[in-house]
């Protein structure tokens, strides 16, 4: 019996012990759990918008979702003291999901990641244009081109504003992102329509005063007395013959308008240009973003120069094509292929001075050449270079060189050339028919070209503006694909076919010695075929002369579709 009452007992206690045990997990199955709280990080917390946010204040969602946990809160990268803000995933780079052998769905995480808020951030990039871009096309980096247009614009604006590109308040004008810079305050720009009509008043004013000049005889000089130089361009009458457009193409006259194009902007520029290492790339783009009317200015000046390039083949092939190069011309004709040379040098040159990183091909292929001369290539090399590298003694000597040196040349030659031009007698042009034309309708034509020629400029300078890049980094070794300027892309072109002194010194050499013996190796045509297109006299030289420019065409439009 007593064994039974302790057996009972036992029984009880173990029921009623089990019983206080399942009590409280029963409970727990009716309430939440309670976890344990971990501290919250304000700097990983999302961002607020205003009420009538910008393009900025959106930028700062997608930065904040996808950019944020590799390239900082402030845009600092992926630093030291940012990374201990994920504690355990700190290094995450080591675990399986992040290191080199990730499974499909993961992805590899660097080690560093670049700031992008700061001073030297965003380098490679010049425009807004420029930076949407390549976000778009490379963003974010474990899935490239996944964000769309918004999302890139959004954080383009968002990054502009963090580096004082835009203001608190500003809005971004995605419009006049390929003219608004990366590095510089972004100018609400205000319409500049009335400068514009002012810059037309102050042209039609110059027009008329030119028209009201030309129609008002001009009285001729004293007797005894030398002419102006500007009766010595404008005789009284000339030959009908010499005016007419389908005969010279008005490319002597235009080519002489737009050196002084260049004249003007050049000296325009100088007010802002400084010729440094260290300021030279910035302060084109101030010139280009910041200065009123600046990206006119260097539009007009580059366009004008690439253009002059052109009108300059176009006139030595007018006269090649009608035999003005020989007889009493044939010095002249050497004059006028110095200048062009000159011509080609400073825009050699002034290609040198933006010294960004556009410019590689000038700074080091081109200026290697040199080196390839025998004998003298060294001394030459650090002549036009200032040592044994292209460095600060580089740029000094390239910007001495182009507004003084090969300015000075250019206005001498030039006016040499045009002066020979009458004296010599004028163009060469059929025998004397009788019709001939005064200097009243002589001015009006060149009026009328050169009001054409600066209505095609503005348009262009507006529409397509003069290239930039970023500042250069390295002067002495070439970064990328480096290209030469349009205008010795047939010289980069015949570098890839052999020595580089053959293909790059001895042809070009070669070349131009051939042309400037065409008046003096073939003969001089006679009196019945000048004046025309085409002669047949001259046709051993048209063909010489023009297998020459085709040759340079075919090769330059080869390297330009590389």
């Amino acid at each position: 019996m007593k064994f039974r009452a302790v057996m009972a007992l036992g029984f009880f206690l173990v029921g009623f012990s089990l019983l206080l045990l399942a009590a409280p997990a029963h409970a727990a199955r009716g309430e939440p759990p309670n976890p344990t709280q971990i501290p919250f990080n304000p700097r990983l917390e999302k961002p607020s918008l205003p009420e009538n946010p910008t393009l900025a204040d959106q930028g700062a969602i997608p930065y904040w979702g996808i950019c944020l946990s590799c390239h900082g809160d402030k845009g600092q990268g992926l630093t030291d003291e940012w990374r201990e803000q994920f504690g355990e995933d700190k290094n995450c780079w080591t675990s399986k999901c992040h290191a080199s052998n990730h499974p499909p769905l993961g992805f590899n995480l660097p080690h560093q990641v670049p700031a992008l808020v700061g001073a030297g951030t965003l380098a490679r990039f010049t425009t807004a244009q420029e930076l949407k871009n390549y976000i778009q096309k490379t963003m974010p980096w474990w899935n490239p081109g996944s964000l769309n247009e918004e999302k890139s614009w959004t954080l383009t604006a968002y990054l502009l504003r963090e580096n004082g590109a835009l203001a608190k308040d500003q809005q971004f004008d995605i419009a006049q992102a390929s003219i608004s810079p990366v590095h510089l305050p972004i100018r609400e720009r205000q319409s500049e329509f009335s400068g514009q009509g002012w810059l037309a008043v102050l042209l039609g004013l110059g027009l008329a005063g030119s028209l009201l000049f030309a129609n008002n005889p001009i009285p001729r000089p004293a007797p005894g007395t030398r002419p102006s130089f500007l009766l010595h361009l404008h005789p009284p009458t000339i030959p009908a013959a010499q005016m007419r457009w389908r005969y010279t193409l008005g490319a002597g006259g235009l080519a002489v308008f737009l050196t002084l194009i260049l004249a003007v902007t050049g000296a325009l520029e100088m007010f802002f240009y400084i010729p440094t290492t260290q300021n030279a790339a910035q302060s084109v783009q101030i010139i280009t973003f910041s200065v009123p009317f600046g990206a006119l200015i260097r539009g007009l000046h580059f366009w004008a120069a690439q253009t002059l390039v052109i009108v300059g083949v176009v006139h030595l092939l007018r006269v090649v094509f009608t035999g003005a190069y020989n007889a009493q011309r044939k010095f002249n004709f050497l004059l006028g292929l110095l200048v062009f040379a000159i011509l080609l040098l400073m825009n050699f040159s002034g290609y040198i001075l933006r010294w960004d990183e556009g410019i590689h091909w000038a700074l080091v292929v081109g200026a290697n050449l040199l080196k390839t001369i025998p004998l003298a290539g060294e001394a030459l090399y650090g002549f036009v270079i200032g040592g044994d590298s292209p460095g600060p003694a580089t740029l000094t000597r390239f910007y001495t060189w182009h507004i003084f040196g090969l300015t000075l040349a250019a206005l001498l030659f030039t006016g040499w050339h045009i002066f020979r031009v009458r004296r010599d007698g004028g163009i060469s042009a059929p025998p004397e028919a009788g019709e001939r034309l005064s200097r009243v309708e002589l001015l009006r034509r060149e009026i009328l070209t050169m009001g054409l020629a600066s209505l095609v400029l503005l348009v262009i300078s507006i529409f397509f503006p003069a290239p930039l890049a970023a500042p250069i980094r390295d002067a002495a070794i070439p970064l990328g694909d480096i290209r030469a300027p349009w205008f010795f892309l047939w010289l980069q072109g015949l570098l890839r076919l052999g020595d580089a002194f053959w293909m790059g010194v001895g042809i070009p050499l070669v070349m131009a010695a051939l042309m400037a013996a065409l008046p003096y190796i073939f003969p001089a045509l006679p009196a019945e075929q000048q004046g025309k297109w085409f002669p047949r006299a001259g046709r051993a030289a048209q063909v010489l002369a023009g297998t020459l420019i085709l040759v340079w065409l075919v090769l330059t439009l080869l390297e330009g579709v590389r």
